[in-house]
């Protein structure tokens, strides 16, 4: 899924005196076992009424729950779980009456003395390499698990190629210790990335996983035990870091400030009958909430007052009310709740510190050029941001998005976007164009169409000449104007967005509306000579195709395949792919956008196959002989990563995803075509 389209971002940020980002969201050494994963997996708690207690949580208790039951990962078992913005879970198990007796004894041993949770699991990048550590350790464990967390077949374009989503590790699968944790690693997650923009998956996944009680990620699992002392040797042995360490608790760091708790009986009088009844294991799990205050209203209107008991720093549910495990709550850290406030561009209106934050942003790296007051033309024919035509009819489009992640090529605009090499995270830019959306009182975006403008080319280019070339210089470079002869520019903008701005202009800008001093042909025309540029400003006869056919998807049919050096097995370079097409070489290429931006802007032989439409209007098609197939979106790899995996589940197996995309495809100066 493409970020950018639920909707397609603080390195350093001083406000009021206050460093928002300090010290407790900086990331620490996770324990070797975690590799680069990012802290608690998940908690699960065991019940013998699933349906019941999943009403339970949502109804009662105000957690924004999975209605939807389907088979677990042990066999004859049934779960649902609740997702929060740190990328932990709180699943609920029960078995599936049918099948029970083919479930682990362990879980029906449990569940015959009463409920609760019975496993925790951590975040790993590799079970592979925790093994070998837990082994090398002296643990005894068994072999890594692959299975699937769904047991729903995949349809449609999909990231889920159908094989395992999931590897996990156990000390002992048959019947796993309860104080220990198990390993779990998701396949296809790459954690690098994860780790690097944790601000922008952190904001986006707790807008996504909202709860009505305010919880917003698992602070903390707590384990209670016999005998202290060996378990702090055996957590140590593991390699967690220790934070604290006397008579009765041993607390360690896992990610963040994520914490495993490990409790001797004689802290509290309650747990010597937990581990009566229960044994060693898990018998609370302590939540971060946004608003302690206001959890706490919530839950006395749900609760009878003696399931709640409250300190100045905790609200806590009681086990006879939550299924047999306590639930804790506390206040989030300040400068987590501060980071959530200020970078999430989905508030309307934004939070004051996002808008002084975004201020921040643009006064350091967009000012300079667009003027103090988004006015523009500061320097090097920056459009004006203030402009309410521009703005409102980017709303509804990338055109803006684009064009601050990639830049434009030969222009003074570079791409801010980290992953291109710039000083932005995502989530940042994303913040940056809400506020500047608000800051040009645009309340409803401008809709435009999306299909092509149809207009004689030749007699474009004279009307260009006459009454564009002025300011955007007689090849588009731009003289006291944007640059229009720009393959970014024409990558990303469509043909509407294109004519609206001739008819309408730019407000507050040296853009007239054209709309009285041009014929609509007119203005049909100049739109379709600016298309024809795509491929370039000098090109004389520019290519225009129509949408191949079936017997037109293998390029090259003759010729030898070439082969790709592929980075991490599925992505290969523009620049090998360019050489292909150079070479006349075998293959296919795929454009995994909507036809509408096939038409706008694609590579020389590609097909559209969108995304979103039935694959199987495509998949018998597509000759499964070994030929290379290349696949390509703007993203750029997420709509192309829903057909490749797609294409996988099909039995294709020869298949690679353009790594930069089109967008820098078109940035390098490699050939590109509009088509109709």
């Amino acid at each position: 899924m493409e970020l950018n389209k639920i909707v397609s971002l603080l390195s350093i940020l001083l406000l009021s005196g206050i460093l928002l980002l300090g010290c407790p969201l900086e990331e620490s050494e996770k324990p070797f076992l975690l590799g680069q994963g990012i802290g608690i997996n998940s908690a699960t708690l065991m019940v013998n009424d699933l349906e019941a207690a999943r009403n339970y949580f949502s109804d009662t208790l105000g957690f924004n729950i999975n209605r939807s039951a389907e088979p677990g990962v042990f066999e004859g078992s049934m779960t649902t779980s609740i997702a929060f913005g740190d990328m932990s879970a709180f699943e609920l198990l029960a078995v599936d009456d049918s099948l029970k007796h083919s479930t682990p004894a362990f879980i029906r041993t449990f569940l015959a003395s009463g409920e609760g949770v019975r496993l925790f699991a951590l975040s790993s990048s590799s079970v592979d390499s925790t093994a070998m550590a837990l082994t090398a350790s002296g643990y005894q464990v068994d072999s890594v698990r692959s299975y699937r967390s769904s047991a729903q077949a995949p349809e449609g374009w999909s990231r889920d190629d159908g094989d395992p989503t999931r590897r996990s590790l156990d000390f002992n699968t048959a019947a796993p210790p309860a104080h220990l944790p198990r390993f779990i690693e998701n396949v296809g997650l790459n954690y690098a990335e994860a780790n690097d923009a944790w601000r922008t998956y952190y904001t986006y996944n707790r807008n996504f996983n909202k709860h009505p009680n305010g919880v917003v990620g698992i602070a903390a699992i707590r384990i209670v035990v016999r005998d202290l002392e060996a378990a702090h040797e055996e957590f140590g042995k593991l390699g967690f870091e220790v934070i604290e360490h006397h008579d009765t608790t041993a607390r360690y760091r896992l990610s963040r400030h994520q914490e495993l708790h490990v409790v001797a009986a004689e802290a509290d009088p309650s747990l010597n009958d937990f581990l009566s009844r229960r044994g060693e294991g898990v018998f609370a799990l302590r939540f971060e909430v946004a608003d302690l205050d206001s959890t706490y209203r919530y839950l006395e209107e749900e609760l009878p007052s003696a399931a709640l008991t409250q300190t100045d720093e905790q609200l806590s549910i009681l086990p006879d009310y939550a299924f047999g495990v306590q639930l804790e709550f506390v206040q989030e850290p300040e400068a987590q709740g501060v980071m959530a406030r200020t970078l999430n561009p989905m508030a309307e209106p934004l939070d004051t510190l996002a808008i002084a934050y975004a201020g921040e942003l643009y006064t350091k790296y967009c000012a300079l050029c667009h003027g103090d007051n988004r006015e523009g033309y500061a320097a090097d024919n920056a459009p004006s941001l203030r402009s309410h035509s521009l703005l409102a009819t980017s709303q509804n489009t990338n055109f803006m998005r684009y064009t601050i992640q990639y830049g434009r090529a030969n222009t003074a605009m570079a791409g801010y976007l980290d992953a291109q090499g710039g000083p932005l995270e995502y989530i940042e830019i994303e913040l940056l164009l809400q506020y500047l959306y608000e800051m040009a009182e645009v309340e409803e975006p401008v809709t435009l169409s999306r299909e092509p403008v149809l207009g004689a080319i030749a007699q474009g280019a004279a009307v260009y000449e006459k009454s564009c070339a002025v300011c955007h210089g007689e090849n588009g470079e731009g003289i006291s104007a944007p640059a229009l002869g720009n393959p970014m520019l024409l990558a990303t903008a469509t043909d509407h967005f294109l004519r609206y701005a001739i008819a309408e202009g730019r407000d507050g800008t040296p853009m007239m509306a054209f709309k009285d001093s041009l014929s609509s042909q007119d203005m049909d025309d100049v739109t379709a000579f600016l298309r024809s540029r795509a491929s370039g400003w000098d090109i004389p006869e520019p290519i225009t195709v129509s949408i191949p056919t079936p017997a037109e998807y293998v390029l090259n049919p003759d010729s030898e395949a070439p082969v790709f050096q592929l980075r991490e097995g599925k992505y290969v370079s523009s620049a090998q792919v360019n050489q292909a097409l150079q070479d006349s070489l075998r293959m296919i290429i795929m454009d995994a956008r909507s036809e509408v931006a096939w038409r706008q802007m694609h590579i020389p032989g590609s097909f559209p196959v969108p995304y979103y439409e039935d694959p199987e209007n495509f998949i018998d098609d597509i000759p499964n002989d070994g030929t290379p197939i290349v696949i390509y979106c703007a993203c750029p790899h997420a709509a192309s990563g829903r057909v490749q995996s797609t294409l996988k589940r099909h039995g294709f197996e020869n298949t690679a995803i353009i790594d930069e995309g089109i967008l820098v495809w078109a940035q390098m100066g490699f050939p590109v075509r509009n088509g109709s």
